[in-house]
């Protein structure tokens, strides 16, 4: 770190309780992330103008990942970053070890090329930080990146591929976008580290439901699908989002109703909880027994019945209810899977709380949202829906409380906890 520097008081806090971790004070902000950077690369390497940072998953004295957004005249170039104790050996020696037992062909697009380079190398690890930084092709998580170099035409079925980034987080999951020879979107690529299932949007689609075609699943976690056009549902004018989210929610209904398809994965809510508290508490220690608290009373509160599992998206939220000429689609289905009928409202209010706090305020999904939703629900789910949408936000909002963190919100620590008394609120109005 450069002299000087300085961190916001969470951020110092965390780094002052976590000795373990050295390299945690190099990633957390993009000046800290350029001072690294400036030392593992060759003098002859042009450095980056500026460097973004997207803080990811956080443990407590073992490990922490982020992701870099380095920025040039040529454009952003992606990498992830990890940090380890520097005493982890096994785990920094297999990092090293991805990168180097795999070499990337040459002759491959820029788009291709940006996956595959800075390769990773003793450049670019820091041993007495325990810090290793590469492309997205040797995140060990998304091994379909190192699918889609290597076979871009298997992948896709296009004689040729440039990938445009759209997003990244390193450990979690890539997403890119193809064009055609006008520039105008054609594809859309999705890795995940937890793999892909082609039910996600099969399922909608022999609904009736707008979703993406789908194009392409490979058995290494990419998927690939149709662009679908059309503005975010929150950037549109307000009086063409309330009716764009009354059509939203009759769709949602119609996708609860529909039978959700075998092959569609489960998703154990005790396990969620426990991830989201934890995670938190790994945070914001003080936090600690109240994260497990609203984690084991929603678990208590929804196990008191029945409640039968349908089809849902699983990160709903308004950019990913896109709106075209023909009305409301939903987008970014790599999530869905079987769950409780309340769940994606209650992720859509949780989303919008995290990104636009409103402390005091109670937080439920847009009226327009809710009253299309339920009013074309069948009764029998409806009534499931109004006895259990306190205890589900409450969920949703548990996990959204890490978000102020990696987002890198100089006051994270207090958005956190608003947002883990939010929970608290949705609980006890359940």
């Amino acid at each position: 770190m450069p002299q000087g520097s300085t961190f916001p008081s969470a951020d110092e806090e965390l780094i002052r309780t976590d000795p373990r971790l050295p390299g945690l004070r190099s990633l957390l902000t993009g000046d800290a992330a350029a001072a690294l950077l400036d030392t593992l690369l060759p003098e002859s390497q042009e450095r980056p103008s500026r460097i973004t940072v997207v803080r990811g998953r956080y443990r407590r004295g073992t490990s922490f990942t982020a992701t870099l957004v380095l920025h040039s005249a040529d454009g952003p170039q992606y990498a992830f970053a990890r940090a380890f104790p520097p005493d982890a050996a096994a785990e920094l020696a297999a990092e090293l070890d991805y990168a180097r037992r795999w070499h990337p062909p040459a002759a491959r697009s820029a788009g291709l090329r940006a996956l595959a380079a800075p390769r990773l190398h003793g450049l670019c690890s820091s041993p007495d930080l325990g810090i290793v930084l590469g492309p997205p092709a040797d995140d060990r998580a998304l091994p379909a990146l190192r699918w889609l170099v290597d076979e871009p035409h298997r992948s896709t079925g296009l004689a040729e591929l440039s990938p445009r980034t759209r997003s990244y987080l390193a450990g979690h999951h890539w997403t890119g976008q193809t064009s055609d020879a006008s520039g105008a979107p054609r594809l859309v690529l999705h890795a995940r580290s937890a793999g892909v299932n082609a039910a996600c949007y099969l399922g909608p689609a022999l609904a009736g439901i707008p979703v993406p075609g789908l194009v392409k699943v490979s058995r290494y976690g990419l998927v690939v699908t149709e662009w679908l056009p059309g503005t975010p549902v929150n950037r549109l004018a307000a009086s063409a989002q309330e009716e764009a989210l009354a059509q939203a929610g009759r769709l949602l209904a119609r996708l609860h109703a529909a039978p959700p398809p075998r092959e569609l994965p489960r998703r154990d809510l005790d396990t969620a909880l426990s991830c989201a508290a934890a995670d938190l508490s790994a945070l914001l220690p003080r936090l600690a027994s109240r994260a497990a608290a609203v984690a084991q009373d929603v678990s208590a509160t929804l196990a008191r019945t029945e409640t039968p599992s349908v089809f849902v998206h699983g990160r709903l939220a308004p950019t990913r209810i896109i709106v075209g000429e023909h009305g409301p689609a939903f987008v970014d289905l790599t999530e869905a899977h079987r769950g409780h009928p309340a769940v994606d409202l209650a992720w859509y209010a949780a989303s919008c709380a995290a990104a636009q706090p409103r402390p005091g305020r109670p937080v439920i999904p847009p009226e327009p949202l809710l009253a299309g939703y339920l009013d074309a629900l069948p009764p029998p789910l409806a009534a499931h829906v109004h006895r259990d949408l306190g205890a589900v936000t409450a969920a949703a909002l548990l996990h959204q409380a890490t978000v102020p963190f990696r987002r890198g919100a100089p006051d994270w620590g207090i958005r956190a906890a608003a947002l883990l008394a939010a929970a608290e609120a949705a609980l006890a109005e359940q």
